[in-house]
């Protein structure tokens, strides 16, 4: 293989089908929200693709069979509307290709009719929070008018970038026409997050009004919010510590000035 490929695996019609991409990134916030909606959904895959920039190995299934690894596409019905899911196991190692792989997965959206895609990630910010908030970005004006409205927070990150396929889905799709959304829930950044996870897609399915049943999201959240706590506490030592450090050299400083008073 020396070209990323595209396969088809079925044929599917479409009517004005929105494309929702989780794959892996900032404590795993958005592929864990999107696999989890894959599962629940019970989406049926009817495309893969695959590529050389992708890391060189396979994945071992449950019966002890592998597959090479790939990014793939499902699609499942809600209300009537038709949605797309654009998961994986990887994303592109290397800036080039980043480009090509978004730019492979922006064909088979734009072939199948999509006109508007979600993107999720995480924000990593450093901190354990208590309640972790979403923030957006979009392609165009009237998408963050919307998504403010959902309680969204989209302003107030000039110049912030967002990487991977996550931010360029909503780049080379405004220079295709295509609306896009990116909403990222709020992560420390140093552990897998499903409480991330849980808030994101909870804000995602008010959104676009679709009913998810979060149990099995919620049981692995309150796994990541027992990891949170530890970190919490190794941060507030820390920062107890520095502040010690700091009291303390600002005291021989003024122990040096008198002394040389």
């Amino acid at each position: 293989m020396d070209k990323t490929t595209i396969k088809f695996t079925e044929e599917i019609k479409l009517k004005d089908p929105i494309a929702i991409e989780g794959l892996p990134g900032i404590g795993l916030v958005g592929k864990l929200a999107a696999d989890h909606l894959l599962h629940q959904t019970k989406a049926k895959k009817f495309c893969e693709l695959y590529s050389p920039f992708f890391p060189p190995q396979v994945v071992t299934e449950k019966d002890g069979t592998v597959r090479l690894v790939n990014n793939e596409f499902y699609h499942f019905k809600d209300k009537g509307r038709d949605f797309i899911l654009v998961v994986g196991d990887f994303q592109g190692m290397t800036p080039d290709s980043q480009y090509e792989i978004t730019g492979k997965i922006l064909d088979v959206l734009k072939k199948i009719g999509v006109k508007t895609i979600y993107t999720l990630g995480g924000l990593g910010t450093g901190k354990v929070v208590k309640k972790p908030r979403v923030f957006g970005a979009a392609n165009d004006k009237a998408s963050i008018k919307s998504l403010e409205g959902h309680g969204v927070i989209c302003k107030g990150r000039e110049g912030g970038g967002i990487f991977g396929a996550s931010g360029l889905l909503l780049g080379l799709g405004q220079m295709e026409g295509i609306e896009a959304i990116c909403l990222m829930g709020e992560t420390v950044g140093q552990v897998v997050d499903a409480k991330a996870a849980r808030v994101l897609l909870s804000k995602l399915s008010k959104i676009l009004d679709i009913k998810v049943d979060m149990t099995d999201l919620d049981r692995s959240a309150e796994k990541t919010e027992k990891e949170l706590q530890k970190l919490r506490k190794l941060q507030e030592q820390q920062t107890a510590a520095l502040e010690s450090a700091m009291l303390g050299q600002k005291s021989s400083e003024e122990d040096i000035a008198r002394y040389i008073r």
